[in-house]
């Protein structure tokens, strides 16, 4: 069944028309490799929120700010990863940055070459200078906005428990565990 599923879904014209797309356009290409990356990311940085939460190693008082924290950074990442690859991989930037960087360099076949060199620089540059460089600077401000807004300290005589209130995970997990997408 899954199989069938699977062959259905790569003999798609959506999907053949996308490959196409990808094998003529390096621009395209460049993009569709930033945007999986992004998504993938983006899947990491929610399951590392779930888990901070139910992480009972980390001190209670603590949590929220971890959690707001890998939250936004996830956030941030998307955000900039998607400006900076999508810039990387325009063919005005693509060209300017070849020409600065091989004017002089003679290469057996340029066309492989410089496919190569924009899917490369759209996915690495765009990985180091959101994730390394803009993040850290972001992610950390906006993390403490998100815990003061969404998430209420509750005290109480026995123990503290900090509680998100406009966002809940609890459906998501039930639907995904019962199959419901």
């Amino acid at each position: 069944m899954k199989i069938n599923l699977l062959n259905k879904i790569t003999n798609s014209e959506l999907v053949n028309k996308h490959i196409n797309k990808t094998i003529k356009n390096d621009a395209f290409a460049a993009k569709t490799l930033v945007a999986l990356n992004v998504a993938k990311d983006v899947f990491a940085y929610g399951v590392r929120f779930e888990t901070t939460m139910k992480n009972k190693e980390i001190p209670e008082e603590k949590r929220p700010f971890v959690a707001s924290m890998d939250l936004m950074s996830g956030i941030v990442t998307a955000a900039m990863q998607i400006g900076a690859g999508f810039c990387l991989a325009s063919p005005k930037i693509q060209n300017k940055l070849w020409d600065m960087l091989f004017k002089n360099c003679k290469f057996n076949d340029i066309v492989k070459a410089k496919k190569g060199f924009s899917q490369l620089l759209a996915l690495a540059g765009s990985t180091i200078l959101a994730e390394r460089i803009l993040v850290p600077l972001i992610a950390t401000p906006c993390a403490e906005k998100f815990e003061k807004k969404f998430f209420k300290h509750e005290i109480s005589a026995q123990n503290m428990k900090h509680t998100l209130s406009m966002i809940s995970f609890d459906q998501f997990e039930k639907d995904i565990l019962n199959g419901n997408n």
